[in-house]
């Protein structure tokens, strides 16, 4: 994560250092100032007072300038940490993508990368800059008497030791409050997005309810870490006093015996703030450095998703060549315990085939077309993508790679937030005005031009402002747009009325001829527009296949 901000987390580091130095030499002006005062030591006081004035101006520097090369670093490596792990997520294979709920992912980009960035950016340069600090007083405070650097020494361990005992404990409710606010994130959103659902159910007093379970859970994992926190610190801080009480006593004592003068005991108060400084500063960073290890471990997650080989050859070719697909003793499932979806099944989609796939729900229409688009990789058999020329068989395994030749078109509303121009242009950045009305005709949405901005309608959150069938039809005609020999339609007609599905289904069977077309459908009117069928049956997961002609009836 540091990768390209090393430069600018040793800059930060460093001038953090020099600000520390600078105080070093304050306090060592500050004794010769008030020696020469009071006669204790030779010297001109206006010399000490300007280089007194000088040391104050070089750390307002020093500390502009840290503050502004931190703050530019953590946004800058916030977003680097978000790019790259987004970049992740969307590369990440199917499967492991679906081990987190979309909340939980959008907490960890957002929360997780900012307690991350400001933990390397800041955290870590603040701290290696109070240690510096605090050896750095220890070591002058030696020089002047180190049987009182030897007690701070004994009094500010003893009293750290012993608020390390909370942190360990701080630590674990950390992770338990980061997954209980995921928790929260989800259900939010979740209710956001079927709040129409639980509007029709009657459902929401019940998860206001629930929220407020969760904000109950939270609060209490709060109360019990700012409790811990404060014990820790407590003891920490005690440490502090007592360092500061024993500076104070030493030094008056000198005084009394004439061991001590005046700038020296204002030396020792000086340095004892300057050990009671970076110290206090210490134990307000370790809570932070906790809260930072759970985010570091949630983004590793993240980071550690298995992703898709890189496509190789997976170029996009024009229509030209029909394409077929071939499934050989293909079994699969989802887990291992789990009965297989599919078990030894084969079948042949021939190039320019149009075949209805169909079966009740739990069959594995779905999961045929994920193996499909290589989503997910069966354990066993075989599949490829296949073309005749020139009387020579040419096969292609099917990967991310094949993934270029397929169009699919998912079922329900998939539209993106934004106008229906940009939508389109998702299936084919450079299309044209002309082709995008074509595929819209071919969709059967000429109703885009009655709409007052035409193209350029806003679709709002899953296509609001739009109905279901007229958000699949716009959905359909960005699949469309997109280079492919083969169409994966899953219910693409179950939003449409009978009038729209057939005007559809006649444009679609017309303008892609010698595609090969996989509809995924539960009715029986799209039978019509197949050559083959293939029935996905449920008794005991048998797949049968069966061919038809055109004069089929069921």
């Amino acid at each position: 994560m540091t990768q390209g901000f090393r430069l600018r987390m040793a800059m930060a580091t460093l001038v953090g250092t020099v600000r520390v130095g600078s105080g070093f030499l304050f306090v060592a002006l500050c004794k010769q100032a008030v020696d020469t005062a009071t006669g204790r030591a030779e010297g001109e006081l206006a010399i000490c007072v300007a280089a007194l004035i000088a040391t104050l101006v070089i750390e307002l520097l020093c500390t502009s300038a840290s503050n502004r090369i931190t703050e530019v670093a953590e946004a800058d490596m916030q977003d680097a940490i978000r790019q790259r792990l987004f970049g992740r997520l969307l590369t990440a294979t199917w499967a492991a993508r679906q081990t987190h709920h979309t909340a939980d992912l959008l907490t960890r980009l957002t929360d997780d990368s900012r307690m991350a960035a400001e933990c390397l950016c800041r955290t870590i340069p603040t701290t290696i800059t109070a240690l510096v600090q605090l050896v750095g007083a220890f070591l002058l405070l030696w020089h002047f008497s180190p049987s009182l650097a030897l007690l701070l020494l004994f009094l500010l361990p003893a009293f750290t030791l012993a608020g390390k005992v909370y942190f360990r404990k701080v630590r674990t409710l950390q992770c338990r409050l980061r997954h209980t606010e995921s928790r929260l994130s989800e259900h939010i959103q979740d209710s956001l997005q079927h709040r129409v659902l639980l509007l029709t159910y009657r459902h929401t007093v019940r998860t206001a309810e629930v929220l407020g379970a969760l904000h109950r859970s939270r609060h209490h994992l709060v109360r019990r870490k700012t409790s811990l926190t404060d014990r820790s610190r407590t003891a920490v801080l005690a440490g502090f006093e007592a360092g500061y009480l024993a500076a104070f006593l030493w030094g008056i004592t000198g005084l009394r015996n004439g061991t001590v003068s005046f700038g020296l005991m204002t030396a020792y108060l000086q340095l004892a703030a300057q050990i009671q400084r970076p110290t206090a500063q210490l134990a307000r960073l370790l809570p932070q450095l906790i809260q930072s290890h759970t985010a570091f471990s949630r983004l590793a997650d993240i980071d550690r998703l298995p992703v898709e080989p890189e496509p190789v050859g997976a170029e996009q070719t024009e229509d030209t060549q029909p394409v077929g697909i071939a499934l050989r003793n293909i079994t699969f499932a989802y887990a291992e315990q789990e009965p297989p979806v599919f078990r030894h099944f084969s079948h042949t989609f021939p190039p320019g085939s149009h075949t209805a796939i169909m079966g009740i729900t739990g069959t594995g229409k779905s999961t045929l077309l994920r193996l499909l688009l290589a989503l997910l990789q069966p354990q066993e058999g075989e599949m490829e993508l296949y073309s005749t020329e020139d009387g020579k068989r040419k096969a292609t395994p099917i990967s991310a790679a094949t993934r270029s030749q397929m169009v699919y078109v998912p079922q329900g509303n998939s539209l993106l937030s934004g106008t229906i121009r940009q939508n389109l242009l998702l299936g084919k950045p450079d299309a044209t005005e002309e082709e995008m009305w074509e595929a819209l005709h071919t969709a059967a949405a000429d109703f885009v031009a009655d709409l007052r901005d035409g193209l350029d309608t806003r679709c709002g959150e899953h296509g609001h402002r739009l109905s279901e069938g007229q958000a699949q039809r716009i959905a359909i005609a960005r699949g469309l747009l997109r280079r492919g020999a083969v169409l994966l339609l899953d219910e693409i007609s179950a939003s449409l009325d009978e009038q729209t599905e057939t005007l559809l289904m006649s444009r679609l069977a017309e303008a892609r001829r010698s595609h090969t077309v996989l509809f995924v459908t539960h009715r029986s009117s799209v039978l019509a527009y197949c050559d083959h069928t293939l029935r996905l049956a449920s008794l005991e997961r048998t797949v049968l296949s069966m061919s038809k002609t055109r004069s089929f009836h069921e």
